[in-house]
């Protein structure tokens, strides 16, 4: 996992992966708030897609960890905020729900202990198959969030 804040960023995503760094300059080159949630946009054919998110955030009890096998997520915080509670893959107890090789999607039951980040606008987190991550939960009560998920083939 990688924490780090597109208006701030000093990383070069290009000697980690090619494809993580065209992702951060595609984020670093629009105006984020304008595009409407809701769509899918392609950045790079398959391999880099952008999905528009708006929600409301809900308490932790009410999410699941998730993991994804053939993409990496990296989420950022248009407006709003919320916490994404992390833990590693291998302290995860078990499968909630099957492999979803469609959606590239798996469910886990709730690990005995998590790391809460909390994320504000602009800040964004890269998710490797090795991160179980919990996404849209509260900070202190339920509020709206933009996000953009931009999934980036491994």
């Amino acid at each position: 996992m990688i924490l780090d804040n597109i208006h701030t960023t000093l990383a070069d995503y290009g000697a980690m992966s090619p494809k993580i760094a065209r992702a951060v300059e595609w984020l670093k080159s629009r105006d984020l708030k304008s595009i409407e949630p809701g769509q899918v946009i392609t950045v790079d054919g398959d391999r880099i897609k952008a999905q528009i998110q708006s929600y409301t955030t809900q308490a932790p009890s009410e999410g699941r960890f998730e993991a994804h096998r053939l993409f990496i997520d990296l989420q950022i915080i248009v407006s709003g905020q919320e916490t994404i509670h992390w833990a590693p893959l291998a302290r995860l107890p078990g499968v909630d729900m099957p492999y979803d090789y469609g959606n590239d999607l798996v469910f886990f039951q709730e690990p005995d202990w998590s790391v809460p980040i909390r994320m504000e606008e602009g800040d964004f987190a890269i998710f490797f198959p090795s991160d179980g991550h919990k996404p849209k939960c509260q900070v202190d009560a339920p509020a709206t969030v933009g996000k953009i998920v931009i999934k980036i083939a491994v």
